[in-house]
């Protein structure tokens, strides 16, 4: 790649699609019942947007009719059969479109369910994970200053027999964790669930190379960023942070950088227009050929991560471009 230019800081912009989106079942029946209900709480919709005491940022707002399928939405555990029960129900859903995630927004986004609650609202699945709680427990785990209860009220795991991800935390505009089965299942969760919680308490700079242990019986695993591929890239749950790959036991670090090359526009926007261009796949040396005389820019990693969540998502690991590029075009064909 090109020779990074001098440390520059991150440009920033308004943040113009949905960080994160909530389905929230309820007892109004229609936008005009929800507008009646919500007079008291000072909120409103107006055409298709919140509005109101306390909504800064924009808000898109949709009612669905239920499709006889809401009981099923929330049917996984964490919601009682009676809650369930009154929640299928339920004539409906206000399906909210949040332009800011639940790591820079949550009090905001806090104050408007709250409202919703006292105007009839029944339950909260985050859809950038499909996890659901009875609207009280929802706003109890939000409400919490421990990174843990956000994580229990918006992460979940998914599981396979070789190996296992977390699923949900780019609401908070942060990569998921995946790990290979190379053990006790349920230990090797624990420590997912860790690093995640790691991610929401202390918002740290971690690059790929760097290494992780929970404490300090446990051996360090080196974390590498890769792009999601549980998802396609349209899909609420698909991940544009990408996720850490956790490393077997007993890892060591690799030299890292404090200050970082970061492709400007992004190695993952170059490769996309090059592909479009060529109209067929590129092949291996044409992704190495444009990774290698790509434009960057020195940065921090503190501005590399405001640079990622201005933009929406992480870009491609350039040392490996080629792998991660096919699993991006994989995913998208998908």
């Amino acid at each position: 790649m090109a020779k990074a230019k001098p440390k520059a800081k991150a440009r920033t912009k308004a943040k113009t699609f949905p960080r994160v989106t909530l389905f929230v079942p309820g007892e109004p029946g229609s936008v005009r019942a929800w507008n009646t209900a919500l007079r008291g709480g000072k909120l409103a919709i107006e055409r298709g947007k919140l509005a109101g005491k306390g909504v800064k940022a924009r808000v898109d707002v949709e009612w669905v009719a239920n499709d006889g399928h809401f009981g099923k939405a929330f049917a996984f555990g964490t919601v009682i059969p009676e809650d369930v029960a009154a929640i299928d129900a339920a004539p409906g859903a206000l399906v909210l479109h949040w332009h800011v995630d639940l790591r820079d927004g949550r009090k905001e986004i806090l104050s408007v369910v709250e409202r919703l609650e006292d105007a009839g609202a029944l339950a909260v699945r985050v859809e950038q994970s499909k996890l659901g709680w009875e609207i009280a427990q929802w706003i109890e785990l939000l409400s919490s200053a421990n990174g843990a209860d956000h994580h229990r009220a918006v992460v979940t795991f998914l599981g396979e027999e070789e190996a296992l991800q977390s699923c949900g935390m780019h609401a908070f505009s942060l990569p998921d964790v995946y790990a290979t089965i190379d053990g006790d299942a349920g230990a090797l969760q624990e420590l997912a669930t860790t690093l995640n919680v790691y991610q929401l308490t202390e918002d740290p700079a971690i690059l790929s190379g760097h290494t992780f242990r929970p404490d300090v019986e446990t051996p360090r695993r080196v974390v590498d960023r890769w792009p999601d591929t549980q998802y396609p890239p349209d899909h609420a749950c698909h991940n544009p942070y990408g996720v850490w790959r956790l490393g077997p036991p007993g890892g060591t670090a690799r030299d890292v950088d404090d200050v970082v090359p970061v492709f400007v526009p992004s190695l993952a926007a170059v490769l996309t227009a090059l592909e479009k261009k060529h109209g067929k796949p590129l092949t291996k040396k044409q992704v190495e050929s444009a990774r290698d005389g790509g434009a960057c820019i020195a940065m921090t990693v503190p501005d590399l991560q405001k640079l990622e969540r201005s933009r929406g998502y992480a870009d491609l690991d350039p040392e490996f471009a080629w792998e991660q590029w096919k699993l991006v075009r994989k995913s998208r064909a998908a």
